[in-house]
């Protein structure tokens, strides 16, 4: 699916349309459905990916150059037709939406299995699915998180807006004491002790997490349990 040219804001000059990776999936079709629940291990993980081109390479560098360009989410469906593992994410054209793990084809991901962070994956999961049909946020994408419409999603943001408000100001704190990289592209509106809103990058939450670095993946889905960092 073809989508319109986005031009940045005024005043922008991080990202520009550059941090839009539209290459189409390797696998075009999409999951129809009915779903069912496939086994422990898979509910609630993070699933984020290295880069694949030339686009999603500068989305890495720009951001702290961790390894990673892209972020979708694993709520443990299995599509009943295909027998093939469910992910949700946003992408471009598409917004949020049901699509296949291995849509991809050998492009490396890690696998972050939220429970064992505290985070308590029926109600992160019930928020994943509720942003399904919401439409990709070009601008947010565009500013970094500066500018931000509540209704739309990005690719990390989809985890960042359903994760508890513990583990986002636990990832604000760190920032903010530059544990994480500061290119990272975590940006903190607001104050933690306040209402706020954050914004974190593919790179953010691998590093945040503990997962290897992109560079040092041996394939697809590589598990990486979930280590908080050191203050």
């Amino acid at each position: 699916m073809k989508s319109k040219s986005i031009k940045a804001p005024l005043g922008t000059n991080k990202l520009g349309s550059d941090y839009l990776d539209r290459e189409p999936a390797q696998v075009e079709s999409l999951p129809t459905g009915p779903f069912r629940q496939g086994g422990e291990g898979h509910q609630g993980s993070l699933l984020i990916f290295v880069p694949r081109n030339v686009i999603s390479t500068l989305i890495n560098d720009l951001t702290g150059g961790f390894g990673y360009s892209h972020l979708a989410v694993d709520c443990g469906d299995i599509d009943i037709p295909s027998g093939k593992r469910v992910m949700v994410e946003s992408t471009p054209g598409l917004g949020v939406h049901n699509s296949f793990q291995d849509e991809y084809g050998e492009r490396k991901f890690v696998r972050i299995p939220l429970e064992k962070a505290g985070v308590e994956i029926g109600e992160f999961c019930d928020c994943i699915r509720s942003k399904l049909g919401e439409k990709y946020d070009d601008e947010e994408a565009l500013t970094l998180g500066f500018i931000h419409n509540p209704a739309k999603q990005i690719c990390s943001d989809l985890a960042t807006v359903c994760l508890p408000d513990a583990t986002r100001t636990s990832i604000a704190h760190y920032h903010q004491a530059g544990v994480l990289h500061s290119l990272s592209a975590v940006r903190l509106y607001g104050s933690p002790t306040k209402t706020f809103r954050l914004f974190v990058s593919p790179n953010g939450f691998a590093e945040y997490f503990g997962a290897p670095r992109g560079e040092h993946l041996d394939g697809p889905d590589q598990l990486s349990e979930p280590v908080l960092p050191d203050k």
